[in-house]
């Protein structure tokens, strides 16, 4: 039961790049497209650094969710579970952090129906808590951390 669940979570781990992919894509679009002041959003020094942020911690997400792929893999139940509670960790609180920080950027709009970006951030928002929230993963991380020292 504990090999699927750590499947199933890797797996929710992949999905989430996904949405971050998409919603880097989506942001980057929409700043370079709308105007304000006479210029692209994505002319403000500031807005570049928030979607440079959005770019790093989506190539950490997929380091870590690729890792989680590769241990279910494996045939180490410990590591298998301390890197696929490491990488719901991040999946979970990077996702959130993305999701709010791509909502911002696309202004009062990013929550409407029409907008693809609150979609994909309530769609992260609810895999963060799906199959374990991170105090749940934090917490089997350092259960495992004791099994190993013993």
């Amino acid at each position: 039961v504990e090999a699927a669940l750590d499947a199933a979570t890797a797996a929710l781990c992949a999905e989430a790049v996904g949405a971050v992919d998409a919603l880097l894509a989506h942001t980057a679009e929409h700043l370079r497209t709308r105007k304000q002041f006479g210029a692209p959003l994505a002319k403000f020094q500031v807005l570049q650094h928030r979607v440079a942020d959005m770019a790093i911690a989506l190539e950490q997400l997929k380091s870590m969710a690729c890792a989680a792929a590769m241990a279910v893999q494996a045939d180490e139940p410990v590591q298998r579970r301390r890197l696929v509670s490491a990488a719901k960790v991040l999946t979970s609180q990077k996702g959130r952090e993305i999701g709010l920080a791509a909502i911002q950027l696309h202004g009062a709009m990013g929550m409407t129906d029409e907008c693809r970006v609150g979609h994909y951030a309530k769609r992260l928002m609810v895999m963060g808590q799906s199959l374990g929230d991170a105090a749940w993963h934090l917490q089997r991380m350092q259960q495992g951390q004791h099994l190993t020292q013993v």
